[in-house]
């Protein structure tokens, strides 16, 4: 799943704010990213969203994170542009878009629509798809329908990230990769040893959280796969491998060092 830009660069698929937003798909989206080689997009409105006006000083220090982080060149994530052009056409694209699409917004709103808009963007910059858990306000059918008669081509152009982690890892040593994937981006940082039983404590409460994030069908896989591991010692031991070299991680635990300086600092 990975597109070749207008500038030559190889991304993969775009997501959505709540999936960047939150921790545990954050973690999951960016170690997946990371083995399949490539960056973690971030799309114009996401980052308008990321760094949104904050209200409070917990919103301040997760702003503040998120702009040090794009000031450091070795971060594992693409920052996108919209040429002129390519903002024009993801105007358009949006102008087709109907309420049935988005069934939450008002016919004259769907233009300035925050949904919208990201998978506009995503269309517009030609990824493969745009990754997105929220499937209450955006209705995946209408659009991919809507897109489809705009564009004159038939794709998935906009599937939940639970789909998408299912045709990542769709089966045999790729499910075995998606749960050693899932362990290291739950792994301690500090322990040299992750006891199997602790591993598991560890992986049900991330498969309770996957299932609060519109994942089940990741959740009952990361279950069956573990259920079915013929040596849990060596997938966990390779999980702990994979999240102490993931260049990704590193970054994930760079952001909790900083938020935790800036808190203390108050």
């Amino acid at each position: 799943m990975a597109t070749i830009m207008a500038d030559g660069q190889r991304t993969g698929p775009a997501f959505d704010s709540n999936t960047l937003i939150r921790p545990t798909q954050r973690k999951l989206v960016g170690c997946w990213m990371e083995r399949a080689g490539l960056p973690t997009l971030i799309l114009p409105q996401v980052w308008r969203e990321l760094t949104a006006t904050p209200v409070g000083l917990s919103a301040t220090r997760h702003v503040l994170a998120w702009q040090r982080m794009r000031d450091t060149p070795s971060a594992p994530f693409r920052w996108a542009t919209l040429s002129a052009e390519q903002a024009q056409a993801a105007l358009e694209l949006r102008r087709n878009f109907t309420q049935a699409c988005f069934p939450r917004a008002l016919p004259d709103e769907i233009e300035n629509d925050s949904d919208a808009i990201i998978i506009s963007e995503a269309i517009a910059l030609n990824t493969d798809v745009l990754v997105t858990g929220d499937i209450r306000s955006i209705d995946h059918y209408e659009v991919n329908a809507s897109i489809a008669r705009t564009l004159g081509r038939n794709s998935h152009f906009v599937v939940t990230l639970d789909d998408a982690l299912m045709q990542a890892y769709s089966g045999g040593e790729l499910g075995e990769e998606l749960l050693i994937t899932a362990l290291a981006s739950i792994a301690p940082t500090e322990d040299a040893v992750w006891p199997v039983d602790a591993a598991f404590a560890d992986l049900e409460t991330l498969r309770a959280a996957l299932v609060g994030a519109n994942m089940p069908r990741t959740a009952c896989r990361l279950h069956n796969r573990w259920e079915c591991s013929l040596d849990l010692e060596s997938t966990v031991a390779r999980a702990l491998v994979m999240s102490d070299q993931s260049r990704s991680l590193h970054y994930e635990r760079l952001r909790t060092a900083w938020l935790r300086a800036t808190e203390q600092s108050r």
